[in-house]
Formats: structure tokens, C-alpha cells, sequence
């Protein structure tokens, strides 16, 4: 029972540790928990700790669980048979298997947060063996410890359903303190049966209430995060649910895609999370002549009706899950004695569901109602917009005072290049790539202007999110189209998630259409392109995110856009050149001589899988928040690598810049890297193709293959 119970309190307090390390945008609620195992995640080794630590403590309960007791003769169920031999052993056995699978779950290698195939194999045979050692035990499918095993069973298969639903995370990990818990019951009835007492039954009962009272707390927050109570305004619209972390208390958060908005008050109330989504016709508030932030601001008589709205809907949200626990406590309480309740046993029921329900409300009504937040820290992003109203004008006007800095730093790599690199890379290039992504309307095109001028460069390649709120009007108030417009060489570019406001909006790209040197990788939804120019081939396609999706499963979502691609691409010479948005739209795809994603916001190199970073450390809104002293943030280091192609159509060199504080007027110059090209294109030398400068560029078609 201690076995038991130690591996219940470590599983959740080891996670709650880790999620809470975790930086900005990671959403537990979302996210599945075995996402932390993941090669790089901050602070893996404690979640490494805690599913280790947690194995082997239910690999001795199981090892040391007492087999059931025989049911006496006159109470045994129609059919049942006798006891089995052996069935303690395997029943025992499940257990210290599922032990086993999750020590295996954090030492298995899992290179990126897409679940790879044995992790899935594991957490399946993991989750079923403590689902299913009761049934080992049974005598009888009349028997309750089947039916609790086949309940548990199905609580398990339900993972699969809900695994693409918004809250997988909190499902998830309910889940697994179900699976837990009932161990724990289970060695506490085994404990009573051979005769321990906790005192004489008004104690037990006392007892029970409290405990199963806290159940039903726990309950009701997990139901407002599965099912989180919606509450609109006129320019928002925001999912409310209680926090199943006892960190939060007292907090209300509110994140979004630019930070997070924090109120801490004094009390033990649960911590609120809204998700806050803003409608997509905001931007077009944010460009009209008389744009203020009182236009954006709800009403008073809004801001009533939204807390009305909050109040009822997370109230019954949670009284439901509070009678859900009650009412399943005494169905197995039921089934277990095979007898229906008595009086005693509803009372129990009744009063832990009241008591939950009482002081859950009187501590959000102590906490919250009335009362000033002790500590408020806001991005204020709206607000700032509006009292800044050549923001916009800045960046564009900053980004053409810095090139002068950043062409000195780009001189600094051509001494640098001159020296350690081999002298017939330079007179065998035929095509030189500048690669950008992330701009997120930080109209810097003066500055990528500069570049291309200064580093003849041939070619612009964007990978993505160009703006932040996926519409055309924030690309038109900041200037990004016409400065793509001013840029003398193509422009490649292929649809981010945060260049759209819904799975088939087309709006930005076709605004992009109509610039007369941007190449649309994927057009629309119905056919690719595949540009040839000096004879190097580039393709590519879109991310089939988009702002204001759920954030969940960004891996697995890639998968389908990466198979009709592939598929539509399929009998024809795989490109020299494959771009998208994301790192696992483009991972594995085989026979490319580079693969580029953006997204990550950060520069890396994984073989020939080329990471850009964000040209505009992330986009002028992180530079132009108000922090602490009324000091302007700093945003992300700025990066753009320039890709050089040879004669024989392979990467002859990279080189990759970092700089920072160009949006603040400080420029920054962070580092430099050289890196010779037969490290990154590894691809042979094939004697029958040449590319050359002077080849006319081609622009092929490829009609998209398979559904929609």
C-alpha cells in the first residue's frame, strides 16, 4: 500500500515539478506528458526521474500485492469456478510489467516530440497491463474485479478518441491517476481485509467524506479543463477552466501566442486559465485612421455579461464532475459488495460532493470576488499597438539604419571565408540562397534588401509566418508586401501557421500571388510548383496549421500534408531543395539535398535539415511590449543563413548570422558560422546534370495528389 500510494504522490508531483520548468507555450492541458521525454526538452531529466522513480515503486507493489481473498461460498456468483492457480502470479506479473513499460517509457530514445512507433507500443502494453491484472484475478465475468477491469479497459481505449481532441493532456494524465489510484484502492482493501481498522465507523465515515470530497474536487477541475466553459466578448473569445496544478492557486493566466497575461491574488482557490483567441477581424481595428484602445476594450455591460457567463459556466462544469466522482464512488463501492447502497454510504456520497462544491466556491468567492490582484504583469500587446502608431513605420525605418552595421559583419565572413574555405567554392557557385522565416510583420525588407545587394544574392527563401494573425490586413498596416515587392530577386516562400486564420483560408497567399516575384511553393489546395532556377530544383508545401488552432499535436498534424506531397511528387527526381514550415513536416524525407523548416525560432543544423531562424527576432511586438521600469524587451536573436549551390547542383557552403537588438536601435552582432557543404548535402556527385548561372529559370506544376 506505502508502494502504491509513493508511486501515485511521485507521478504527480514529479510532473507537476517538470510542467511548471517548462518555457512559454507549453500547454499541459494540450500536450501529451511523455512529449517532456524528448531529446532537449528543458529539465528531461526530471521527467526521466519521475517515470523511473514511479516504475519502480508499482513494480514492488505489484511484486508485494497480498492475492485476493476467496469469496465465501454462499456470495459467490453463478458460474464462478474456484480459484485458479497461478492467477495471483499473473495478475502480480501485469503489474510489474506496467512497472517496467515506464521505466522503459523514459529511457527509450525519442529524438523529437512526434511519437515514434515503440513509444506507442510501449505506453499501450503499459497502460493495458493496469488495466487489465484484475481480470487475471476474476473468477467469473460476473465477477466485480472483471467488471473493474473491463471498465478500466475502456477508460484506456478512450485515449485513442480523445488523442486529437484539444484537452488530450488533461485526459491523459486523468487517465493515468485513475490507473494509479485504483491500485491504491485495491492494496487498501487487501490491508483491510486481513483485519486493520482505522477506528470505529462515525471515524470511517469522517474519513471517507474527506477523501472522497477531495476525489470530487479533483474531478470537477478536470472537467473544466476536458470541457473548459466558453465566454465571449465583441473581439474575444476565451475557454475558461480551472488548473489541475495546486502551483497555480491564486493565479489567473491568460496566455497567448505573444506572452502571457498573469494576476496573482492572495487565497487557495484553484488557478484560472482562460485561452484567450482573438477574432481575426481585429487586425483591420488595428489599421482604421481612428484606431484606439478604447475601441478595443470590452464595455462595462460586457465585462458583466463575460463574468456572469464564467461564473455559471465553470460553477456547472464542475458540480458536474464533482456528482460524476460521488456517483461512480458508489456504483464500485455497489459493485464491490454486490448489494445496492444503504443510507450511510449515500450520506458519504452526498456530503463529500456538497463539501467539495462549498469550499471550492467560498475559496473563489474569497480569492477573487472583489478584490485588487496582489501582482499583475500584462504584455499590454493591444494597448501598446494603439499608442504607438508608426510602430510599424519604426521597424521599416531602424531595419535600413542598421545595414550599414550588419554589411560591415557581413564582411567580417567573407575575410573569414576567403581564409578557411576552399578557393574553387567561390568560382564554382552558381546560385546563392538567402534564407529567412519567422518575420512575423517585422518589416525589416530594407535590411534583406541590403543583404541582397551587398552578397549577390540570386534568391529569397521564406519559411514561414509572415505575419502573426493570419490575415491581410496586419500584412498591409506593416508593410511586408511592399517590401517584398522592393526586393529586385524571387521570393519563395511557403504558408506558416500563423499565415492563416483557418484550415482553408487563402487570403495571404493570395495577396502574395500578386506580387510579381514571389514563387508560391503551394499555391492553393490543389496543386504544388517546383521552381528550377540555374538548374537547382526547390519544392515544397504548406503547414496545414493555422492561427488560432488548438496547438496540439503540431508533429502529427504535419504527417498528412508531408504524405500528399510525397505522394504527388512521387516518380519524379526528389528536389535538390525542400521547404516547409515546421521541423517534422520536413524530417526523413529521403534523397533531398537540403531540407529547411523554420518555426522554432532558433538557427539549427541536423544533418542536411537546415533550421532557420527568425530574421526579425520574432517580429517588432516582442521588441515593443512594455516591461519592468517602462523599458522596451528585447526580443529573440535575429538569424539568417546564406545557402551557396555549385557547379554540380550540390550545397558547396553555409553560412549562418546571428544578431540581436536591431528592432531597438542597438544592433548586436552575436556570431558567425562557416559550414563546408559536403557536411550538409551528402547526396553523390551524378555525372549527368550540371547546373550553371545562366539557365533560365522554370516554373513546373504538379497537381496535388490524394484527399483533402
Amino acid at each position: 500500500m506505502i508502494a502504491a500510494t509513493a508511486a501515485l504522490a511521485t507521478l504527480i508531483a514529479g510532473f507537476q515539478i517538470a510542467e511548471r520548468l517548462q518555457p512559454p507555450g507549453y500547454a499541459a492541458s494540450r500536450e501529451s506528458a511523455l512529449v517532456l521525454t524528448a531529446t532537449g526538452t528543458p529539465y528531461r531529466w526530471l521527467t526521466v526521474l519521475t517515470l523511473v522513480s514511479t516504475g519502480l515503486l508499482v513494480g514492488i507493489a505489484g511484486w508485494a500485492l497480498p492475492a485476493a481473498p476467496a469469496q465465501p461460498a454462499g456470495r459467490r456468483p453463478r458460474g464462478a469456478i474456484g480459484p485458479i492457480p497461478g492467477a495471483g502470479r499473473l495478475a502480480r506479473g501485469l503489474i510489474v510489467m506496467a512497472g517496467v513499460g515506464l521505466i522503459a517509457l523514459a529511457l527509450l530514445p525519442r529524438p523529437s516530440p512526434e511519437t515514434p512507433v515503440p513509444v506507442v507500443l510501449v505506453a499501450g502494453a503499459t497502460v493495458a497491463g493496469l488495466a487489465l491484472w484484475p481480470a487475471a484475478e476474476s473468477r467469473s465475468i460476473a465477477d466485480a474485479a472483471w467488471r473493474r477491469s473491463m471498465l478500466l479497459l475502456a477508460l484506456v481505449g478512450s485515449l485513442v478518441l480523445a488523442a486529437r481532441g484539444p484537452s488530450y493532456g488533461a485526459y491523459e494524465r486523468a487517465v493515468a491517476l485513475i490507473l494509479l489510484g485504483h491500485l491504491v484502492l485495491v492494496a487498501a482493501r487487501r490491508w483491510w481485509d486481513v483485519g486493520h481498522r482505522l477506528g470505529p465507523l462515525p471515524v470511517r465515515m469522517t474519513l471517507a467524506t474527506a477523501a472522497l470530497s477531495l476525489l470530487c474536487a479533483v474531478g470537477g477541475v478536470l472537467t473544466t479543463v476536458i470541457a473548459p466553459a466558453p465566454v465571449a466578448t465583441k473581439n474575444f473569445v476565451v475557454g475558461l477552466s480551472f488548473s489541475p496544478s495546486l502551483a497555480d492557486s491564486g493565479r489567473v493566466v491568460v496566455p497567448t501566442v505573444l506572452g502571457d497575461v498573469e494576476a496573482r491574488f492572495t487565497g487557495l482557490a484553484p488557478g484560472v486559465r482562460a485561452d484567450l483567441q482573438v477574432r481575426a477581424d481585429i487586425t483591420s481595428a488595428l489599421g482604421t485612421p481612428n484606431a484606439s484602445l478604447d475601441m478595443l476594450r470590452p464595455t462595462p455591460a460586457e465585462i458583466d455579461a463575460a463574468v456572469r457567463e464564467a461564473v455559471t459556466g465553470l460553477g456547472l462544469r464542475f458540480g458536474f464532475g464533482c456528482l460524476l466522482v460521488a456517483l461512480a464512488a458508489v456504483a464500485i463501492r455497489a459493485g464491490i459488495r454486490r448489494k445496492l447502497p444503504g443510507p450511510r454510504t449515500a450520506l458519504v456520497a452526498i456530503s463529500a460532493a456538497a463539501l467539495a462544491l462549498g469550499l471550492t466556491g467560498a475559496a473563489v468567492a474569497k480569492t477573487y470576488r472583489g478584490t485588487a490582484p496582489n501582482q499583475l504583469s500584462a504584455t499590454g500587446l493591444l494597448g501598446e499597438v494603439q499608442r504607438n502608431s508608426t510602430l510599424f513605420d519604426d521597424v521599416a525605418i531602424r531595419s535600413a539604419q542598421v545595414a550599414p552595421y550588419l554589411r560591415n559583419v557581413v564582411a567580417v565572413s567573407e575575410a573569414l571565408r576567403e581564409r578557411y574555405q576552399p578557393a574553387d567554392i567561390e568560382q564554382s557557385r552558381v546560385l546563392r540562397i538567402l534564407l529567412i522565416s519567422d518575420v512575423h510583420a517585422g518589416n525589416q525588407y530594407p535590411l534583406l534588401r541590403s543583404l541582397i545587394e551587398s552578397e549577390q544574392v540570386d534568391l529569397v527563401i521564406d519559411s514561414g509566418d509572415l505575419v502573426n494573425f493570419g490575415t491581410v490586413a496586419e500584412g498591409e498596416i506593416s508593410g511586408v508586401f511592399r517590401g517584398i515587392a522592393d526586393l529586385k530577386v524571387p521570393y519563395v516562400f511557403v504558408r506558416g501557421n500563423h499565415d492563416a486564420t483557418g484550415p482553408d483560408d487563402e487570403a495571404v497567399l493570395r495577396r502574395l500571388r500578386g506580387i510579381p516575384n514571389v514563387i508560391l511553393l503551394q499555391p492553393d489546395s490543389t496543386r504544388y510548383q517546383e521552381l528550377s532556377i540555374a538548374g537547382v530544383r526547390i519544392a515544397g508545401f504548406n503547414d496545414p496549421r493555422w492561427f488560432g488552432d488548438d496547438g496540439k499535436g503540431s508533429a502529427q498534424k504535419q504527417q498528412p500534408a508531408k504524405e500528399r506531397w510525397l505522394a504527388s511528387f512521387a516518380g519524379r527526381p526528389v528536389p535538390d531543395i525542400i521547404v516547409s514550415h515546421e521541423p517534422w513536416a520536413v524530417q526523413g524525407i529521403q534523397g533531398a539535398g537540403v531540407l529547411i523548416n523554420g518555426h522554432m525560432h532558433s538557427a539549427f543544423r541536423d544533418g542536411n535539415r537546415i533550421q532557420v531562424g527568425t530574421f526579425t527576432g520574432g517580429g517588432p511586438l516582442t521588441h515593443f511590449i512594455a516591461g519592468e521600469g517602462s523599458e522596451e524587451l528585447v526580443g529573440q536573436p535575429s538569424a539568417f543563413d546564406i545557402l551557396d549551390i555549385g557547379h554540380d547542383c550540390r550545397v558547396s557552403a553555409l553560412t549562418r548570422y546571428r544578431f540581436s537588438q536591431v528592432v531597438e536601435g542597438r544592433p548586436s552582432f552575436d556570431d558567425i558560422s562557416l559550414v563546408n557543404g559536403s557536411a550538409i548535402d551528402t547526396r553523390p556527385v551524378d555525372p549527368t546534370r550540371g547546373c550553371a548561372a545562366g539557365l533560365p529559370p522554370n516554373l513546373l506544376h504538379v497537381p496535388r495528389v490524394g484527399g483533402s
